[in-house]
């Protein structure tokens, strides 16, 4: 028996173990199960020129097998892991009424659901507007009417006078000393909180505070820089203690009185002239050099003050 022929039995036997585990695995995994397709039809060209090393019938049976493979392959493809053990939930449908057929939606159905999402995020499972399933809502008494926009008092005088209501949550009632305690103790346990993060936190013991309120109310280290995108030349870096864009403008300006005027400004950044700078989020050579000033010395300091705050009672104030 010669050693090719040797060699190709037991690569079927791994092709055949590789492709039953994929069968069972990943079903409806077009991509894992297209590779698995062109391994079997890859076997199949190799063994073609060893096709008179073989019996007869050894290599129609190889080849029987190998195209049963790819057609159970492909079968797979179409297949779901978890398929369904009942028909599909009709959460919706359209009624005539005339004019334009008016969407119902599943009461039940529409009471889990928003228990989980609100109107904007479940507009898209239902195929309608947000407003759609907020009147589907109120019809059902799954939700309370908000208050009207305005309201009109009449005055002694005969004027009227109105009056907005607003929706958004109230302000928190925390004095400046009380909301720079609870913000010191939060940055104690998580020191790499920013603002966002500071904002959940403090939202999720229920206070709602201003953004600007939780800016002024911590200390930081802002650092600005300018780079050249073709020579990642650094035009301007900055330490601040405060992220304006009066602060970014002036580091801006520094920077051409040194370099010059760039010859491209990214597009975004076209507010320079009258209105300042703008926030640019697309700016790939920036965000690599932010990694090497981090890792490079930004998070060394960042310790460094830290550890000055807890073991030795530093106070920035």
């Amino acid at each position: 028996m010669s050693e090719p022929v040797e060699n190709l039995r037991i690569a079927y036997h791994i092709l055949e173990r590789n492709v039953n585990r994929s069968l069972r695995t990943q079903r409806g995994d077009s991509a894992q199960l297209s590779l698995q397709v062109n391994e079997a039809l890859q076997f199949l060209q190799a063994a073609e020129p060893h096709r008179a090393a073989f019996p007869a019938t050894e290599y129609a049976t190889l080849q029987q097998s190998i195209t049963a493979m790819v057609s159970l392959l492909d079968e797979a493809r179409h297949l779901s892991s978890d398929p369904p053990e009942g028909p599909n939930l009709v959460v919706s449908q359209r009624v005539a009424t005339g004019g334009r057929p008016r969407l119902e939606i599943d009461r039940h159905f529409l009471s889990e659901a928003l228990d989980l999402r609100g109107p904007s995020h479940l507009a898209a499972v239902f195929g309608c507007s947000a407003r759609t399933i907020r009147r589907r809502a109120l019809l059902y008494g799954l939700a309370q009417p908000g208050q009207p926009v305005y309201t009109d008092t009449r005055q002694t005088d005969g004027t009227i006078t109105r009056s907005y209501s607003s929706t958004a949550r109230p302000v928190s009632t925390l004095t400046d000393d009380q909301l720079d305690t609870l913000l010191t103790s939060i940055l104690e346990v998580f020191p790499d909180f920013g603002r966002r993060m500071l904002t959940g936190r403090l939202k999720s013991a229920g206070h709602h505070v201003p953004r600007a309120r939780i800016t002024a109310s911590y200390l930081r280290i802002v650092i600005h820089a300018f780079v050249d995108g073709k020579s990642r030349l650094v035009t301007g870096i900055r330490v601040s203690n405060n992220n304006t864009a009066t602060t970014v403008l002036d580091i801006f300006r520094a920077a051409v009185a040194e370099h010059g005027l760039p010859s491209r400004v990214p597009r975004g950044a076209a507010g320079f002239i009258h209105l300042g700078p703008v926030r640019i989020v697309h700016n790939t050579r920036i965000e690599r050099m932010w990694y090497d000033v981090t890792h490079g010395f930004g998070h060394k300091w960042k310790k460094f003050f830290t550890d000055l705050e807890v073991q030795h009672g530093l106070n920035p104030q």
